[in-house]
């Protein structure tokens, strides 16, 4: 469908444009070719100029920041390659920016508009979006824009996560669409208005500049193009451009079998007040069909909006289904709007992704908007997974969200500064098919993450390191396991009066859930120690563990909230990491051992979860470790079924195509069945198979892995095949709930 945007300049200049920004047509390959690359170059020398000026932490450390050129009417022609949750999310601003201006003050060339309000395309307040307009001979050529993370936009609290907050009026300035530079002047008054509701002036002043170099730069290069080789060509190029994307991801879409796919992720407490309220835990519920070369996302189970900070609006959760989608299916098409099309989302409003002002929702991007990605990236891979061409793309769960750490005090100059530290993003990645999940990958949906310089954070914040160092056990286990996260221990030096606020989920359930038997991989973890004895044995020379310090412990809650840090106190955080992929019991002894040698795994998880047999020379002995293993697999059969195996007619079996790597689908007497890799039937394509799978639920969540504990509402189930005792799946639940139906095959001839 094409729709047309119309607005007037107040030079007097009409300004048209059409969904695909003007007609597309044909145009010779090498010119295309290069002035793709080209717009694509731009993008990066605009993300160049932002992080030069900015030097902020969450642009040049996390990479929090994105930059793109837009259509007439909005549609994404090309983003840069960083936090892949703002590639739709400034999309909706520009075009909100021309639905609000448009008219009134109107658009005109050299203008510049700010936006960060949730409910205009911003994923929260803290990510601050500048829009331009590049005008060519008189024409609206294009958008560009620029947005990064801003450490703090005022509110209840230090850096704007709000943890308390009960309504969006308590978590700080949202600006809706508002004219920050007139004809290439920038207006004082917004420019003051802003600086005075930040808590962190200096820095905000330099991100603004930032995002104002950025669209300079788009500027200039999109006119020097445009003088080139016209302005038509141009936009023809960029038609092309979504067209070719658009074509390329249903193409792939329609070789994949037609599935209703499901998965869900729980969300522990909504913020200080979940505490009073028997920490409730709430769900993000997702159930995606794909049919033919559409992709239709349906997030109508969710829970309610929650009264704490932890939902998020509309832009939050497309968001969310763009950082899943773009790398999982559109790994190699170029990214812009055209991958959007196949999509059809559903959510009704008032849910806790979508979520209706004045809801809080401050830490939206990092909760509920981080747990629709999670969702997402699950479906798509297990979408994946029934394909012998896509299934190297398919994963495990990725880390399932951060503990901020935000620290506020005065430091050795004895100005008061608020530091968000980034070490929580260093985490393992999620395993795959055939290989094991990276090292402190960093956060899925960061493209170009970095991570924190130890001697930087140092010197700029009132903090010592300990220790920072890969964990044992933190990568959820499997055939191929998660790979480790980053842990880090503080101790607060040259510094008075400090803070600090920590929030995570992920506390109480794990959310980095492993795939086809794999385990999920560490929950965040945190340790106070108050009035330690640190000082002392550091002046003695030593460098104590955690373990060995003398001094208080208080009980940690997720949604800690703001408390204070003393001189002598320490902190110990351990962050999410990714899922496993298959079964324990299948990965080779020599791959245990070389974990061992190298500390991934400790030698209790060799045993306790990978069923190793470990000799009195710290070597694994691999036949006692071949026996073990089958009598644990022996066990496994031995699990009750709530089913009986199904009824299967004799004759040849075809395979259809893969269910992962450990089971397929397969036709038998021209009825579709889900099988094992040991052959046995588990149960008609039509049905659920884990109700004539063995059965274990359990809530110790440490025999799967790093984990300690488990919220009282939830439960795990693994699922095995009665036959062989391969475990085909490790679930997350609420106590007594219906099984989960992951995989689902659209197919009149399923059983």
């Amino acid at each position: 469908m094409t729709t047309t945007a119309t607005a007037t300049a107040t030079t007097g200049t009409t300004i048209t444009g059409n969904a695909t920004g003007n007609a597309t047509g044909s145009i010779d390959p090498i010119t295309f070719e290069v002035i793709r690359h080209r717009l694509l170059a731009i993008t990066d020398e605009q993300g160049a100029t932002l992080a030069a000026i900015s030097g902020s932490t969450h642009v040049v450390e996390a990479s929090d920041y994105n930059v793109g050129l837009y259509l007439p009417d909005g549609s994404v022609a090309a983003m840069g390659r960083t936090i892949l949750s703002h590639a739709s999310s400034m999309a909706a601003i520009t075009r909100s920016v021309i639905e609000d201006c448009a008219e009134d003050p109107g658009i005109a060339p050299g203008d510049m508009f700010i936006v960060n309000d949730p409910w205009k395309g911003t994923v929260h307040a803290q990510d601050v979006g500048l829009i331009a307009p590049i005008f060519f001979e008189g024409e609206l050529l294009a958008w560009t824009g620029a947005m990064c993370h801003m450490v703090d936009v005022g509110g209840m609290t230090p850096g704007s996560f709000c943890v308390d907050a009960t309504d969006s009026y308590q978590e700080g300035l949202q600006m809706p669409p508002t004219k920050l530079v007139d004809g290439g002047r920038v207006r004082t008054d917004v420019w003051n208005l802003i600086l005075a509701h930040t808590r962190m002036a200096p820095t905000v002043n330099l991100d603004l500049r930032a995002l104002i170099g950025a669209n300079n730069t788009a500027v200039r290069a999109m006119t020097a193009l445009a003088e080139k080789y016209g302005a038509g060509t141009i936009r023809t190029v960029m038609g092309n451009l979504i067209e070719l994307s658009e074509r390329r991801l249903r193409n792939r879409l329609a070789k994949l079998p037609d599935a209703r796919l499901h998965s869900r992720a729980f969300l522990d407490n909504d913020g200080g007040l979940g505490q009073a309220r028997d920490n409730a835990t709430y769900e993000i519920d997702l159930v995606l069909t794909k049919r033919g070369d559409t992709l239709h996302f349906d997030f109508s189970g969710s829970s309610p909006q929650a009264k704490g900070y932890i939902n998020c609006a509309y832009s939050g959760m497309m968001a969310g289904i763009a950082a899943a989608l773009l790398p999982t299916l559109a790994f190699d098409a170029p990214w812009n709007e055209g991958l959007f099309q196949p999509l059809e989302v559903h959510c009704p409003e008032g849910l806790i992704c979508n979520a209706v002002r004045p809801a809080a929702v401050s830490g939206g991007a990092l909760e509920a908007g981080w747990l629709v990605e999670m969702t997402a990236v699950e479906c798509l891979s297990k979408l994946a997974a029934c394909s012998d061409e896509l299934l190297g793309e398919a994963q495990a769960v990725p880390a399932g969200g951060p503990d901020k750490f935000v620290l506020t005090g005065a430091g050795e100059n004895g100005a008061r500064q608020t530091y968000v530290i980034m070490d929580c993003l260093a985490t393992g990645g999620a395993a795959y098919a055939h290989r094991d999940g990276a090292w402190t990958q960093g956060q899925h949906n960061i493209e170009r993450q970095r991570i924190s310089n130890v001697e930087a954070v140092e010197m700029d914040s009132p903090l010592l390191y300990l220790w920072r160092g890969l964990v044992a056990d933190s990568g959820g286990a499997g055939r191929h396991r998660g790979g480790m996260s980053m842990g880090a221990v503080y101790t607060v030096h040259g510094g008075r009066d400090v803070t600090a606020l920590n929030s995570a989920h992920g506390w109480e359930v794990p959310n980095s859930t492993g795939v086809f038997g794999g385990h999920p991989g560490a929950q965040n973890t945190r340790t106070v120690v108050h009035g330690s004895d640190v000082k002392a044995r550091l002046a003695s020379g030593e460098i104590p563990s955690v373990e060995e310090l003398s001094g208080e412990r208080p009980v940690m809650r997720g949604r800690q909230g703001l408390y204070r840090l003393g001189d002598d106190d320490v902190l110990a955080t351990v962050p999410q990491a990714g899922g496993g992929w298959g079964d324990p019991l299948d990965r080779p002894a020599e791959a245990v051992q070389a974990d061992l040698d190298f500390g991934a795994v400790t030698p209790d998880a060799a045993a306790r979860i990978y069923g190793a047999v470990i000799g009195g020379d710290g070597r694994i002995d691999a036949a006692a470790t071949a026996e073990r293993r089958r009598g644990l697999r022996a066990g496994r059969r031995g699990w009750p079924a709530e089913l009986p195996p199904p009824e299967v007619p004799g004759g040849p079996r075809a395979r259809i195509h893969p269910m992962g790597d450990g089971m397929d689908l397969v036709e038998i007497a021209g009825r579709r069945w889900v099988a094992c890799a040991c052959e046995h039937v588990l149960a008609p394509a039509g049905e659920p198979w884990r109700r004539h799978a063995a059965l274990l639920v359990t809530r110790d969540v440490h025999e799967l892995g790093h984990a300690t504990r488990l919220g009282e509402e939830l439960e795990l189930r693994r699922y095995a095949c009665p036959s062989c005792g391969r475990l085909h799946a490790t679930d997350v639940v609420r106590r007594g709930g219906g099984h989960l139906d992951d995989i689902r095959l659209l197919d009149g001839r399923a059983g």
